[in-house]
């Protein structure tokens, strides 16, 4: 299987969640660790919202901790120009063209005009040298011809690489799979990056889906962290890339720790059972399971713990559990009548 490349949302996407709050100097912090546990691009705020955003992603650009700085921008001059502003390598241009948009998001505004948006918005940026990743929003919801439209007019104008996004989480595996292949094949020069909400459930499993079909990019934020339900989990994604050989794992202790200090900064609590990083991810609690994993530590984990710089562990054994190594004598009969 190929590499696969993570760009990491967390300072953009895992900066819209509910009650989270990042500023320039927590946002430094969480970009180092980033860029420690080998993420392949940092993605950082939207730089024409205030002077404020745009020094938030001037920070992260001016700390040269190596990973390209992508910033986000609507399909407008003034936004793109806010980005080469900041200092970011790239921009993500995002407009969506469905119904959808056109009754809600840019209201009254024919699909032609968008797609002369796009035009205008990517080649300004690159008028301006930044790299140009295009993002049709809500491409989940999108007709084929609609979705095919809008990124031809942003290769036509020299965007670097197309993303599909589930904006509302709407897809299953299959799905994402069979409409991701259909972009792979319309635009093979291209790279395809996929950006998967979690709405149902399934970012994580959507994700691996696309990667199986052709995507060489996923969007995921650390803790899963944005609108609504989040996006896909940079952590457990890495792991999962690792384990079917399609990424090399960082340092023991890099993924944990990075989750440990977005949820510090974030001001939200660390996540027990989260996989891969949350505090049970390995604890054994079932009598059957600790004898198990004390004879084998293969006997209840998918990949080893101290890959993870995770150790096995033991909560109190539950007596009551019906997972003993050997199953209750039976009670006698109760007599009859």
């Amino acid at each position: 299987m190929g590499s696969v490349a993570i760009i990491d949302a967390t300072l953009r996407e895992g900066r819209q969640a509910p009650e989270v709050t990042l500023d320039a100097a927590a946002s430094l912090e969480v970009a180092r660790g980033l860029a420690a546990s080998g993420v392949d691009m940092i993605e950082v705020g939207h730089p024409s919202a205030s002077p404020a955003e745009r020094e938030r992603v001037r920070a992260v650009v001016d700390a040269g901790l190596g990973p390209p700085v992508l910033a986000h921008a609507r399909a407008t001059a003034r936004d793109v120009e806010a980005v080469a502003d900041a200092g970011a390598d790239w921009v993500g241009v995002f407009l969506g063209v469905n119904e959808t948009t056109r009754r809600a998001r840019v209201p009254a505004a024919a699909i032609e005009e968008l797609l002369a948006r796009i035009d205008a918005a990517v080649r300004r940026a690159k008028e301006l040298g930044l790299g140009v990743r295009y993002t049709v929003e809500d491409a989940s919801r999108t007709t084929d011809a609609e979705l095919v439209a809008a990124y031809r007019r942003a290769v036509d104008a020299g965007a670097d690489r197309l993303c599909f996004a589930d904006s509302v989480g709407a897809l299953e595996p299959s799905v994402v799979a069979s409409r991701v292949a259909a972009v792979r094949a319309a635009f093979p020069a291209l790279p395809l990056e996929v950006h998967l909400h979690n709405d149902r459930g399934l970012a994580l499993a959507n994700a691996l889906a696309a990667v199986d079909a052709g995507a060489s990019w996923v969007s995921a934020s650390v803790l899963g962290l944005g609108e609504r339900c989040g996006i896909t989990d940079t952590c457990a994604l890495m792991a999962n890339l690792a384990h079917r050989g399609q990424r090399v794992l960082p340092p023991p202790g890099t993924l944990p720790a990075l989750a440990a200090t977005v949820a510090r900064l974030a001001g939200i609590p660390h996540p027990r059972r989260a996989p891969v990083i949350g505090l049970h991810a390995f604890t054994h609690t079932a009598r059957l399971h600790v004898l198990a994993v004390a004879r084998d530590p293969n006997a209840y984990a998918w990949m080893p713990p101290e890959a993870l710089g995770r150790v096995h562990a033991t909560a109190p054994i539950r007596e009551d559990s019906a997972e003993h190594d050997a199953p209750p004598p039976l009670a006698p009969p109760a007599p009859r009548g």
